[in-house]
């Protein structure tokens, strides 16, 4: 979806061609699979201080595709989509031992989201491959998407 050749129009109007396009049968599988091959960069947000994340826009805007903040975009994707339901939203900080990636995941209904590219994992799966540093639940209304 999101290449390195893009621009800051081009990025966001991918992002939203994908969104109005999306099929109505569509799954949260394909939401994830659409992202696998996105670029993970060094970090760029902090993961500790969730008052200081940029807005999803605006992080597709700037193209900073670190572990956190492809987490934040996958997850307003899914909230877009009304695929995930959830009453608030859960972002655990950790650090993974199968990608070596360290930053947030998406947890719903015990499934996690952007643990491993392109592949939604059991919450057992993640706990026993990774190291847990802290959870965030953040309100709904508190999350653009």
């Amino acid at each position: 979806m999101f290449i390195k050749t893009q621009n800051d129009i081009d990025r966001l109007a991918a992002w939203r061609k994908f969104r109005q396009t999306f099929p109505k049968d569509g799954t949260t599988q394909n939401v994830v699979e659409a992202f696998a091959g996105v670029k993970i960069e060094t970090r760029f947000l902090d993961y500790y201080t969730p008052d200081n994340w940029l807005d999803v826009f605006e992080i597709v805007k700037y193209g900073h595709f670190c572990q956190s903040s492809l987490t934040l975009i996958i997850t307003s994707t899914l909230l877009h989509l009304k695929l995930v339901n959830p009453s608030e939203l859960r972002f655990d900080v950790v650090s993974n031992h199968i990608t070596g990636a360290t930053g947030l995941i998406f947890v719903d209904n015990n499934l996690v989201y952007n643990f491993l590219p392109g592949k939604i994992v059991s919450e057992q799966f993640a706990l026993d491959n990774s190291t847990h540093y802290m959870r965030h639940i953040i309100a709904l209304d508190k999350f653009s998407y």
